[in-house]
């Protein structure tokens, strides 16, 4: 049995070597064939590579069949497993002769297939990974768990490769694909039909929020589908982040260790020790302001990587990237409209599922809550931080213009001075660092404001029992009032007056970068 897996290892190793290359010469494809690629072996590893290749299969191996049993390694045994396993690669072969069918002759024969299967792979492996940690004991070693996050790692930024917008679209839409497979595969047929209609009423504000953005400026769909699907997966590291701290995990790298905490025990940690004269009353709304910005900045950051990742080889203008970090945050709160079992799904069930006759009012008066003011946060905290990644990401054009027009930049010049640095290098991180704090506060604040009420003594519900009279006008407006408008109305229109900016519909082009090698003469 050994000596066929063996074999079969030894198979599979040759088949993932020829999909590598062809998904590393993608591009080389449209002027010359695969074979002729092949031929030069421009991907072929080194021999050190190929050295701590095996090292690293053979460790995997030790672990693989020391915690086989209990790991998702087991599914693969039993004829049952392996039927499915056997359908489940006939479907994707039937897949690859189709793409071949369809797309014989033309240049673009290769692509989508290779992604596909190149996103299965990454997806399974990091399945596996995850289960390993969270399911096989794995998370008590704190050196196993070190070894397997830094395995995750990899295969999260493998999934952001250097390839063009479709390519890029297809690998994440298919690791997403085979995630809500894998989180839906022993569900109920309740559960898989509150989660269909969940997701058939969140995609409704998802296609009206695209609508109104997109009508600003014209976006190639490949371009925005990647941007929406980088936005869902945004929010997986947040999710595997809360399942670390939530079962206490150290990671141990030898020369240091990591023991990831809660921002809820750190921000009350924080305020504690640190802010020792306020009262009890001021210390729970200090630290639920602390926990609520940090909170911003775990989302917004998380978002600003997968549109860094994903999307910034398609900017052309500054309104490139305030469009596409909107689509990113459009896709983040549809996943979180979903993921969470409080939001949409919850709905379903509670007023349409569960009650003897459905409560359309009351389901439909909670979608439009969190479709309108909910992603209204997101779009107007990410949309802020695009323009300025705009901003920072076309420094140096625009810096020649603002020169051009003798615009001056004496704290940008004084900065270049004194440390030496390049003036666009100065203008685009204070650009960057200015869109992020932005953003961090944008969110956080919002988050902060709706629950607040939560913590006040009374649990003032408006604005007149906040300040000690339920009586009167300002009685009968509710707290949420205030946020909800600022944020919908003040934010719609400063992302419109945002778009309307003349810099921000000029066309850059692409940014190119170059390197520049000067050898000097040793005999000098």
């Amino acid at each position: 049995m050994q000596v066929l897996l063996i074999i079969g290892s030894l198979a599979a190793a040759i088949w993932l070597i020829r999909v590598w290359t062809g998904a590393m010469n993608i591009a080389a494809i449209e002027q010359e064939p695969l074979s002729s690629i092949e031929h030069r072996h421009p991907y072929l590893p080194k021999l050190s590579a190929i050295l701590v290749s095996v090292l690293i299969a053979g460790v995997l191996l030790f672990l693989s069949l020391k915690y086989g049993k209990t790991t998702s390694l087991s599914s693969f045994r039993g004829s049952t497993a392996l039927l499915r396993s056997a359908l489940v690669f006939g479907l994707i072969a039937l897949f690859g002769i189709f793409d071949q069918v369809r797309w014989r002759g033309e240049k673009d024969r290769y692509k989508y297939f290779y992604a596909f299967i190149l996103g299965t792979l990454v997806t399974w492996v990091l399945i596996a990974f995850k289960r390993g940690l969270f399911e096989a004991g794995i998370d008590d070693d704190p050196f196993l768990t070190a070894l397997g996050i830094t395995c995750l790692v990899v295969g999260w930024r493998f999934l952001f490769g250097p390839w063009s917008a479709p390519i890029k679209a297809t690998v994440l839409g298919t690791f997403i694909f085979w995630v809500a497979y894998a989180i839906l595969r022993f569900e109920t047929r309740a559960e898989l039909t509150a989660t269909a209609i969940a997701a058939l009423a969140a995609l409704i504000p998802v296609i009206i929020w695209c609508w109104l953005f997109l009508a600003q400026h014209r976006q190639r769909l490949g371009v925005v589908t990647l941007a929406f699907f980088a936005g869902m997966m945004s929010t997986v590291p947040i999710l595997f982040y809360s399942e670390i701290t939530r079962r206490g995990m150290e990671l141990n790298f030898f020369f240091f260790k990591i023991v990831p905490l809660s921002y809820g025990s750190t921000s009350k940690q924080f305020v504690t020790q640190s802010l020792q004269g306020l009262s009890p009353l001021n210390s729970i709304v200090v630290t639920t302001l602390v926990t609520y910005l940090l909170v911003g900045v775990i989302e917004e950051y998380c978002k600003y990587w997968v549109l860094r990742y994903s999307s910034r080889d398609f900017f052309r203008s500054i309104d490139d990237a305030m469009q596409l970090a909107i689509i990113v945050a459009i896709g983040f709160a549809f996943a979180e409209n979903l993921v969470n079992p409080t939001y949409f799904t919850g709905f379903v069930k509670d007023y349409l599922l569960t009650p003897a006759r459905p409560e359309w009012g009351h389901f439909t008066s909670s979608v439009v809550g969190r479709s309108v003011l909910t992603n209204m946060v997101h779009i107007l905290s990410t949309g802020v931080l695009g323009y300025f990644v705009g901003l920072a990401f076309f420094a140096s054009p625009l810096l020649k213009d603002q020169f051009a027009r003798g615009r001056s930049r004496p704290l940008f010049m004084l900065v270049h001075q004194m440390l030496s640095l390049r003036t666009e290098s100065v203008y685009s991180r204070t650009q960057l660092l200015t869109g992020l704090l932005a953003a961090f506060v944008l969110h956080g604040l919002f988050d902060f404001i709706v629950s607040l009420p939560d913590v006040l003594p009374g649990n003032p519900a408006s604005v007149g029992a906040l300040l000690g009279s339920n009586s009167g006008f300002l009685g009968g407006i509710s707290l949420i009032i205030v946020p909800a408008v600022l944020y919908t109305v003040g934010g719609l229109w400063l992302l419109m007056v945002l778009f309307e900016k003349k810099e921000d519909m000029k066309e850059f082009g692409a940014i190119i970068e170059t390197q520049t090698f000067v050898t000097s003469d040793s005999g000098g």
